[in-house]
């Protein structure tokens, strides 16, 4: 079986290894396992990999897929498939060591790690809703699971389409909210957009985070923060390094993973900041992966009895006893998203011929592949 479908691939440039997306026009899918389903793609989110996970995962893979959140028709089930019909509208994850991109014209995707899509809900909002309100789900009901009318989040980078999901998440548990933002633009969204929010602190103009934070809630900290990035300890310029191969050699290592992975905002707190708005028994999620804490800030966890959790969704297909987890959490956030409780924040949507040219400056913006390609 050929299709088309996008991969980011490996080439020697500059005496360094770029990542370069391309696609390929002959893409010959794998044979159908017994519990999987071959679907016909109708839309596909698209955001950065972090290839430097991968690698970790996987130390020998020289290319990736693109495109792990789809929505699209089935058009050919396995010999053991029980939950899902031929012709019936799905969305679901690809898992991250997947040979079928899910940016493509088909799919193979496993039988569970899939649930129908409401009739109701377009392919484009039933793809663009799946990773950031995962990502939230995880946050406020797997690693904050005591969150409740009388608890506090603090939400960084609230403006985001994965900062929105959150604070929409928020309202329906009923959760007072305090909204960091980086501007005063993004603060005039959220206060016409949630005008439920506690309060938008912007750390434009704002003078202390840690001040405002417990000013607002009386001295007490908020129960749980989820950041969008920290700021570093340190850079490579803070090194002295002589050898200039070595250098080179660490600053191609930068370059190859840097384009990937999404750096953090350009406004940003310190981690002692973060842990400093943490209340007694608080819970810090966040999404670095290379979190460093110095003696005096693990010290000041300690004292808070609080906690530190990362946030890294692809885990739940990592782990075959999760996937009634992933199910429920899956068919929940459809059941939310028909109902308009979560509302994806979609920037653009393309073409599959134009996912080259727009991956490399995807940022932070919400983009949705759209196929019109009919049922075949």
């Amino acid at each position: 079986f050929k299709m088309r479908g996008v991969y980011l691939s490996y080439v020697s440039c500059e005496s360094r290894k770029k990542l370069v997306p391309r696609l390929e026009e002959h893409v010959i899918l794998p044979d159908l396992g017994e519990y999987d389903v071959l679907i016909q793609v109708k839309a596909c989110a698209l955001r950065r990999i972090d290839t430097k996970t991968f690698c970790d995962l996987s130390p020998n893979v020289d290319q990736f897929s693109v495109g792990f959140e789809i929505s699209g028709t089935i058009t050919r089930v396995g010999s053991a498939v029980q939950r899902l019909l031929v012709s019936q509208d799905v969305v679901g994850l690809l898992p991250l060591d997947t040979e079928s991109p899910g940016c493509a014209e088909y799919c193979i995707v496993p039988e569970y790690n899939l649930v129908p899509k409401p009739q109701s809900l377009s392919h484009v909002d039933a793809a663009a809703i799946l990773a950031p309100a995962l990502q939230a789900y995880t946050a406020l009901y797997h690693h904050a699971s005591r969150l409740g009318p009388k608890t506090t989040v603090m939400v960084l980078s609230a403006a985001s389409a994965d900062g929105q999901i959150i604070v929409q998440l928020c309202e329906v548990l009923e959760t007072k909210v305090i909204a960091v933002v980086t501007s005063a633009d993004e603060a005039t969204l959220l206060t016409k957009s949630y005008p439920s929010l506690t309060r938008i602190m912007d750390l434009s103009s704002c003078k202390s985070l840690v001040t405002s934070c417990l000013q607002e809630t009386g001295g007490l900290g908020v129960n749980c923060i989820i950041d969008a990035g920290v700021q570093p300890s340190y850079s490579l310029s803070d090194f002295i390094i002589e050898s200039p191969l070595l250098r080179q050699q660490l600053e191609a290592e930068g370059h190859r993973h840097g384009y990937e992975s999404a750096p953090p905002p350009t406004l940003c707190p310190t981690k002692h900041q973060i842990i400093s708005c943490l209340a007694a028994h608080g819970c810090w999620i966040t999404t670095q992966p290379d979190l460093q804490l110095d003696p005096p800030n693990s010290q000041l966890l300690f004292l808070k009895g609080a906690s530190v959790h990362f946030l890294f969704t692809p885990v739940w297909l990592l782990s075959c006893d999760e996937q009634g987890t992933v199910l429920d959490m899956l068919t929940d956030i459809m059941k939310k998203a028909e109902s308009r409780q979560l509302r994806p924040l979609i920037t653009r949507t393309v073409t599959l011929d134009e996912v080259c040219k727009v991956f490399p400056m995807l940022g932070t913006a919400s983009v949705v592949m759209k196929s019109d390609q009919k049922l075949k």
